[in-house]
């Protein structure tokens, strides 16, 4: 790694980050608490309101709008770690595609260093089981499409640093919905329970986020970012039903799915993905070594 930039980030950065939501906020946080300068970006006053009572700093502006005249001049570091706020090609595409070239350009106008798109393993479009790495094939669905592209504008962009994070199945505190599920006394788990689920605890994902800040050498750089340890719905919903002291669930095919299916149509696949490369090039590991390992964090805060 050059030494210009571990000069760089040896100092306190000022970074902006872009939809400051679910892994944002957990990444202001731990970068706030290095000693960088944060701004928390949300769509709200309700949302600006709730970083502020975190001890965040922060501004409500809508990222789909013209004027981005509410945010600072110059920004060191850009994370661009927006969610689509709902299902449908449309919202994927205003947020993944047209939101990044937007924040894009609004990088470049104030002196943006360093640009990071928090994307989805789900780009990729294996389904039988087969290990995948960062050079898999990817795309075949619209919203597959709609985030590629945002990835392939981040890297055509011409800044010094462009890092893309391709994050699996994000869960944490406020997201866990099969202990929910099996919590409210439902027996029944429906759809597609034998697939491998490539987890990701939002702490880790905010970790990740913070390691390419501080060691991502200079160019594009693309990482898959899982824990490394996939396991299948059934295996999990098993486990969780013995920590709880509950009969096993009973898996149903033909019964109503998950969240995911409710919200974007599309059947979770079944791949195993390989996030060994941003182990080996910054040095990053999971504080959840496994999915186990963070819904044990999950019950016992209940």
């Amino acid at each position: 790694m050059d030494g210009q930039f571990l000069a760089a980030v040896s100092q306190p950065l000022r970074i902006a980050v872009l939809g400051c939501g679910y892994v944002g906020t957990a990444f202001a946080l731990q970068a706030q608490t290095r000693g960088d300068v944060v701004l928390g970006v949300v769509r709200s006053a309700e949302s600006c309101a709730r970083l502020q009572a975190l001890g965040l700093s922060a501004v409500a502006c809508d990222l789909q709008a013209d004027d981005w005249s509410a945010l600072p001049a110059a920004s060191d570091v850009v994370v661009y770690a927006a969610s689509t706020g709902g299902a449908g090609v449309d919202a994927y595409a205003r947020t993944y595609d047209a939101g990044v070239k937007r924040a894009l350009a609004w990088a470049v106008r104030v002196g943006a260093k360093h640009f990071l798109f928090t994307s989805s393993t789900g780009v990729y479009r294996q389904d039988d089981g087969s290990v995948v790495s960062e050079t898999s094939d990817v795309g075949g669905t619209p919203t597959a499409e709609a985030m590629l592209a945002g990835e392939r504008a981040v890297f055509a962009a011409g800044l010094p640093r462009a890092t893309v994070l391709r994050f699996g199945g994000l869960y944490g505190p406020g997201r866990h919905y099969l202990l929910d599920q099996l919590k409210r006394g439902e027996t029944v788990i429906g759809g597609r329970v034998d697939h491998f689920i490539n987890y990701l605890h939002r702490d880790d994902a905010a970790g990740a986020l913070l390691a390419a800040v501080q060691r991502a050498e200079a160019g594009a750089r693309l990482y898959n970012v899982t824990d490394g340890r996939p396991v299948t719905k059934a295996e999990l919903a098993l486990w969780i039903a013995a920590q709880l002291r509950l009969p096993p669930p009973v898996f149903d095919a033909e019964a109503p799915a998950g969240p995911r299916l409710r919200r974007t149509g599309q059947v979770q696949p079944s791949r195993i993905i390989d996030a060994g490369l941003i182990r080996r090039d910054l040095g990053w590991q999971p504080r959840f070594k496994d999915v186990f390992a963070g819904y044990s964090a999950l019950i016992g805060a209940f």
